[in-house]
């Protein structure tokens, strides 16, 4: 009896053990499978991770277009216009003439006519402005420059896009744009050949290839460069400091600014700091630069003069200056045909002796002298196929005592010569 009891205790503690491993062997299965469900890549944290992520991806495109209605409120009730919302004028020009008064902002204003025009920050609407702008709205810087050599300098708003004439019998579309003038026959007809920006090719100012080349010699480069003073084959003129800032000003707010006057010495003792004022002049040389406060500017290569264009207001918070580039000039040629109706693109010196700007009688919509007195400097690159002629500077306009030199007209000219004025 003792022996059979005690195979029968061994067979009951084997078994026990069997099914302590086999539980064990259980357990780890299972925790294996929990620790996977867990933290596998499909597991709990996972997808919990997964579910954070989108939440916090779902809130921030919620901010963002939140934000993006915010901007849009806040351009629609600071008057700077939202999307495909009007603009709404805080005064007419004739108030803001007749008040005189400085602006602290970027303001919208409009003439009688509807055109709406915006002034920078410390500037004011001249008291010799036209009251439209087929007549030629005139601002007037107070205080946007802290210089006050430039201050009271004059600019004329160019429009961009819809033109309203004074008759109010039609409207006109201008383009920012490079162009190509016809002769007299044609009355100075502008060809466009190409566009700074459209619809379909926003940014169509970056070319300048074979087709953006005007009279097979002239492109604007879109990349900024200081030229390389050189009369030979290396040299290489000033091309526009920031021709994506101005086409995007341009785009925004449907028009821009050039001086009133061919530039005259404001201030500075070194060409590095040299600035320009848009004045009347009070005297000018025949033989070089007098560097004497109101003179005419003349006698000054094209990157010299681009360093001064750029340095009148670099300063400033409200506005910057440049060279003209073709964009800007031909431009205003159209502004100018279709404000007066008149060839001004073959229009020829008017005098026959260098005098001071402003003082010739050559203005049209309040613009002096693009037609007379001094050719200027442009950003324009002359970049032309005859090996011949190095020459990468590029001049526009008339020029006293020469009577084949007309508005539309490209002339080039070494990086070394210090030929005439520069505009800005």
């Amino acid at each position: 009896m003792k022996e059979r009891r005690k195979n029968k205790q061994r067979t009951s503690q084997g078994v026990t053990l069997i099914a302590l491993v086999v539980t064990i062997v259980i357990l780890i299965i299972l925790a294996a499978v929990s620790i996977n469900m867990v933290l596998g890549d499909q597991g709990i944290f996972k997808k919990a991770q997964e579910g954070a992520n989108s939440m916090h991806d779902a809130e921030v495109n919620t901010q963002a277009g939140f934000n993006s209605i915010t901007d849009e409120i806040d351009k629609i009730t600071s008057g700077q216009g939202g999307g495909t919302t009007p603009v709404v004028p805080e005064k007419t020009v004739i108030e803001a003439k007749a008040d005189g008064e400085e602006f602290t902002k970027k303001t919208p204003i409009e003439d009688e006519h509807g055109n709406i025009i915006w002034v920078p920050a410390g500037f004011k609407i001249a008291e010799n402005s036209g009251d439209t702008v087929q007549q030629g709205i005139v601002i007037e810087d107070v205080s946007a420059s802290g210089d006050e050599a430039v201050q009271g300098s004059q600019f004329v708003w160019i429009p961009v896009g819809t033109f309203v004439k004074d008759d109010k019998s039609t409207s006109n579309e201008i383009i920012l744009g490079r162009y190509t003038f016809g002769d007299e026959e044609t009355n100075g007809e502008p060809t466009l050949v190409q566009a700074a920006y459209t619809e379909e090719e926003p940014e169509n100012y970056l070319k300048h290839g074979d087709t953006e080349v005007i009279s097979s010699s002239y492109t604007e480069l879109p990349d900024y460069r200081e030229g390389v003073a050189s009369s030979g084959l290396d040299g290489l003129n000033a091309t526009a400091k920031d021709l994506k800032g101005f086409v995007d000003s341009v785009k925004e707010n449907g028009g821009y600014y050039i001086a009133r006057y061919e530039a005259s010495f404001a201030s500075g003792d070194s060409i590095e700091n040299y600035k320009a004022a848009s004045k009347v002049s009070t005297g000018y040389s025949t033989s070089s630069m007098s560097y004497t406060k109101g003179t005419l500017w003349n006698f000054i290569t094209q990157l010299d003069a681009s360093k001064v264009s750029i340095n009148t207001y670099s300063e400033s918070s409200s506005v910057k200056s440049d060279l003209m580039n073709s964009y800007a000039w031909n431009t205003a040629i159209v502004y100018i045909q279709e404000a007066t109706g008149e060839d001004y693109a073959n229009k020829t010196t008017v005098n026959s002796g260098l005098k001071d700007t402003g003082t010739i009688g050559d203005e049209v919509c309040k613009i002096n002298d693009m037609a007379s007195n001094l050719w200027e400097w442009t950003t324009e690159y002359a970049s032309s196929t005859d090996p011949r002629l190095v020459a990468p500077c590029t001049g526009r306009g008339g020029y006293y005592n020469v009577s084949n030199y007309y508005t539309a007209l490209h002339y080039t000219s070494t990086a070394t010569d210090s030929g005439e004025d520069s505009r800005f």
